[in-house]
């Protein structure tokens, strides 16, 4: 069957509108690209305006609401929170974005963004004459190159749109400002979103969460589990604010420490996971809110990179699986798909496919925020005759990303746990560039 056969004899359903994971800016069109080249030309040219325009068409997101145009020279750029006011004439750029009001002036948060400022290579912290906390680039539009403009904005966006919350949550003497366009979500969605992060918190700290191993002597298992939790509630719930900077801190903290130091490894990840479960819920919903952004975290990779990480990752799996710790193997499995969705920029259709993953992995939550998906029986097992067509649905997709004829998907009487590693084992065998 063929890929509009397949979308043509579906049932046509409104789906949430619901994003997952983390914004990346990687995926731009042959059209984007093109402006990316005629704005460094024009650039090169003198015409530094022209230039400035094709840059805006290079920096627009697929949707393109994340670039509003006000008048011949000025713009607003959108980055989850926060707004990037930008205006130029001949002889300066200048991109702007408040980032707090200041209700009173107070040494503590003066001081940290001074600190910061140290650390920027294109914006600065200031105040303006409204006691608002602002972040500023600016350049002589002579020396405003597609390059410098692009990664100075960048700058100013993600840091503007990580401090915001984090300020706020930490002094009492800030209070938000331009964030009206943000869309909250409804108590229903937010209610379940809550839920989901406390039981899979949970989950984790209960004395069976390892079947028969004592957590003393395998903590590298432990690690797995809570690693698992980590990426999947980066993924799943998609916080801002304070709880995603929770979530990357132990991300960072977990990675810089020495891999023999097993057991320091296993207190930041649970000292982190604790935090969260301590956090009540009027604060974790201040975190619940989609947003548009304009600039990716993420860095793109080819596929060999994501199929050498999951070849490697899949070696830990062989002595759980043998011994029958299916519970464990799930966790690695799971932390292998949410590692690479937090880490990577990856190319399609490597980001559906794992998407999937989740949401077969993950399925009453789907259900539970409004999804219609039936990749499970009623009896407990998988439907994998609906498994297999939505693999080749998004396969249909993306007919010139591969560089051989693919195989069909033909998944059948596997526990949910093998069929995981084996949907794993799919995507990395994908004969992608």
């Amino acid at each position: 069957m063929g890929f509009w056969d397949k979308i043509l004899s579906r049932p046509q359903t409104t789906l949430p509108e619901i994003s997952f994971g983390r914004f990346s800016d990687a995926y731009k069109s042959k059209e984007q690209y093109a402006d990316w080249d005629a704005s460094l030309k024009l650039f090169e040219e003198g015409n530094c305006k022209e230039a400035i325009k094709h840059l805006l068409n290079y920096i627009k997101n697929q949707s393109g609401d994340n670039v509003i145009r006000e008048q011949e020279n000025t713009f607003i750029l959108y980055q989850g929170s926060k707004q990037i006011h930008c205006n130029y004439d001949d002889r300066i750029f200048k991109a702007v974005c408040l980032v707090a009001h200041c209700k009173e002036l107070n040494v503590g948060f003066l001081r940290k963004a001074v600190e910061h400022n140290y650390r920027l290579n294109y914006a600065r912290f200031a105040l303006d004459a409204n006691d608002n906390l602002c972040l500023i680039f600016d350049s002589l539009l002579a020396d405003a190159s597609p390059y410098k403009l692009y990664y100075g904005l960048k700058e100013l966006a993600l840091q503007a749109d990580k401090d915001d919350d984090i300020l706020l949550d930490e002094f009492e003497y800030l209070e938000p400002i331009q964030n009206q366009h943000i869309k909250l979500l409804s108590p229903e969605l937010r209610a379940v979103k809550i839920k989901f992060i406390r039981n899979q918190i949970e989950h984790v700290f209960k004395p069976e969460v390892l079947g028969s191993l004592n957590p003393r002597r395998f903590q590298g298992a432990l690690t797995y589990v809570y690693l698992a939790v980590v990426y999947g509630l980066d993924y799943l719930v998609k916080p801002e604010g304070k709880l995603m900077d929770i979530l990357s801190t132990m991300h960072i903290r977990y990675f810089e420490t020495a891999p023999e130091n097993t057991e320091l490894k296993v207190s930041i990840l649970e000292t982190g996971l604790k935090e969260i479960l301590e956090m009540k819920d009027a604060d974790l919903e201040k975190e619940l809110y989609e947003v548009i952004a304009s600039f990716g975290i993420t860095s793109p990779v080819k596929h060999a990179t994501i199929a050498q990480f999951i070849d490697a990752e899949l070696q830990a799996i062989k002595w759980y699986e043998e011994n029958k710790h299916d519970r464990i193997c799930l966790a690695i499995c799971n932390y292998i798909a949410g590692y690479c969705m937090y880490n990577f920029a990856m190319p399609e259709p490597g980001r559906s496919l794992f998407h999937l993953y989740f949401e077969i992995a993950y399925d009453a939550y789907f259900k539970s925020l409004g999804f219609p998906l039936n990749y499970w029986k009623s009896d407990g097992s998988l439907n994998f005759n609906e498994i297999n067509d939505e693999i080749e649905t998004i396969l249909d997709k993306f007919p010139t990303a591969f560089t051989e004829e693919v195989p069909k998907a033909k998944f059948k009487d596997l526990n949910p746990g093998i069929f995981l590693k084996e949907f794993l084992v799919f995507i990395k065998d994908l004969p992608l560039a």
